[in-house]
């Protein structure tokens, strides 16, 4: 697959898919961040081709001479608009219709949920999104049956990890000195703090220089505590958090308030979050890459707010069996 350049880079990048189901091409008018390498190869198998335009403020003469020629051999268009940019929306569209093309319209927060299976969250904290309502969370229609599926998982999940739980307490004692459990502060539903519980992965001095978030190959992870994060064996102790109806088995992952704080003022919508309990595992912790920053999370409250968006029984059952992969050593997409 080619490289998706960021906006300053390119103004025109085009995909052609080999294994499309129909001949339609797919314009998407607005900033491409939000599209990762998973969203592209789904929208492949969807689409003949796709024409990603950021927005850009070059010169629309040149943008019309370098879409036109791509359109020529495809009767159906779907474009995929911005409408807080609708001097770019507009170009494209009377340029698809000079050429007697079908067009299909959609909005980019109608398109993310509806295909990518995400909510469109904007890269600039003064834009807005329509679809998301501040308000957002869970009803009794769906705090019952997630309470029920939290102490039925939960419950089996306690006796069955014993023995984990019996190994991991020798070999944390065996490969590094401290403590067996770690206990972290962390933010929970409606902003209010939490100390969360897990298996120490790390040295007791990992923070001697200040917060910072965990990395791939991180120097600080003793050889166990390695294992246990790839293999989530580190998360089990969170069960007691469950149990302390602190948080859920599946919801947003709790984030420590040094980064909270930051990500509310730079991360549109961020707070929404917060209107539900965090979880062990969740949506975005198995449909995005493991990364950490402004970018990631703002990459993972999309897949949060569609969790918080359209929950169903279905939706958190295909959570728990992506996680499963996960434990197991398969990507959990």
């Amino acid at each position: 697959m080619k490289k998706i350049y960021r906006a300053e880079r390119v103004y025109v990048h085009h995909l052609h898919s080999k294994t499309a189901l129909s001949n339609e091409v797919l314009i998407i008018t607005s900033y491409d961040y939000f599209l990762q390498k998973y969203d592209i190869g789904l929208l492949k198998k969807r689409y003949a081709q796709i024409i990603l335009i950021p927005h850009s403020t070059e010169d629309d003469y040149l943008l019309s001479a370098k879409v036109s020629p791509l359109l020529d051999k495809f009767e159906n268009i779907q474009l995929v608009t911005n409408p807080q940019y609708d001097d770019r929306n507009q170009i494209i569209y009377e340029l698809i219709v000079r050429k007697n093309k079908s067009i299909r319209i959609n909005t980019v927060y109608d398109f993310c949920e509806n295909i990518l299976r995400k909510v469109y969250i904007p890269e600039d904290v003064s834009e807005t999104n329509p679809n998301i309502d501040s308000s957002l969370n869970f009803g009794r229609r769906i705090r019952y049956p997630k309470k029920l599926i939290d102490i039925t998982i939960s419950t089996s999940l306690f006796f069955m990890s014993l023995p984990l739980w019996l190994l991991s307490y020798i070999m944390i004692r065996f490969q590094s000195v401290g403590d067996v459990f770690f206990y972290q502060e962390r933010v929970g539903m409606k902003n209010k703090n939490f100390m969360c519980v897990k298996f120490r992965s790390m040295r007791t001095d990992a923070e001697k220089n200040g917060a910072s978030f965990s990395k791939k190959n991180d120097s600080r992870i003793f050889p166990f505590g390695g294992f246990m994060r790839m293999s989530r064996i580190d998360e089990l102790p969170q069960l007691i958090n469950i149990f302390k109806r602190d948080i859920s088995l599946i919801g947003p992952r709790p984030e420590r308030p040094v980064f909270t704080e930051t990500f509310d003022e730079t991360i549109a919508y961020y707070n929404v979050r917060h209107n539900i309990k965090p979880g062990i595992t969740g949506y975005a912790q198995v449909m995005y890459t493991y990364g950490a920053g402004v970018h990631d999370a703002r990459h993972k409250l999309m897949y949060d707010l569609y969790y918080i968006k359209k929950w169903s029984i279905r939706l958190e059952m295909e959570i728990i069996f992506k996680t499963v992969l996960v434990i197991f050593g398969r990507k959990g997409r």
